[in-house]
């Protein structure tokens, strides 16, 4: 199962969200068939993870570029409480999008202990500005914490 740590950065325009996510190879897997399942037209397509957020991935036709946002269930905001809460990460996009991201998840998983961004799924394809970075760690499948990278 995924487990993914949330960090706020300051920056010069704001306060941002910043996603670490660790996962031996099978849990990228996973990964790689929500994506896949969302494509072939599921509908939201839910992914638990360990760390209590839920990713939700839809197929949304007009987002031409990978969008992420971390949100609550209604994304309505009416305290810092609310914002606080907030617990879904929402991966969106257009049937070509998810499909280069199901296919950067399938490679990831391939490639051995290491880590990649979200945002280098495509070579052709963008990854929307507004979104939060991700940083996705394949770890060790024998040890059940993340591995250390040299």
């Amino acid at each position: 199962m995924l487990q993914v740590d949330h960090r706020r950065m300051f920056q010069s325009n704001g306060l941002i969200d910043d996603f670490v996510v660790y996962g031996a190879p099978s849990d990228y897997l996973e990964f790689a068939r929500a994506v896949q399942t969302a494509i072939l037209g599921e509908g939201v397509v839910t992914l638990r993870t360990s760390s209590g957020f839920v990713i939700e991935i839809a197929v949304v036709t007009f987002r031409d570029a990978l969008f992420t946002s971390l949100q609550n269930q209604d994304d309505e905001y009416l305290s810092t409480d609310d914002w606080d809460k907030r617990d879904i990460l929402r991966i969106q996009g257009s049937t070509t999008v998810l499909e280069q991201l199901h296919l950067f998840l399938k490679d990831l998983s391939g490639r051995g202990v290491g880590y990649s961004y979200l945002a280098e799924y495509s070579d052709e394809l963008s990854y929307c500005d507004s979104s939060p970075e991700w940083r996705l760690h394949v770890t060790d499948p024998i040890y059940s914490v993340p591995a250390t990278l040299n």
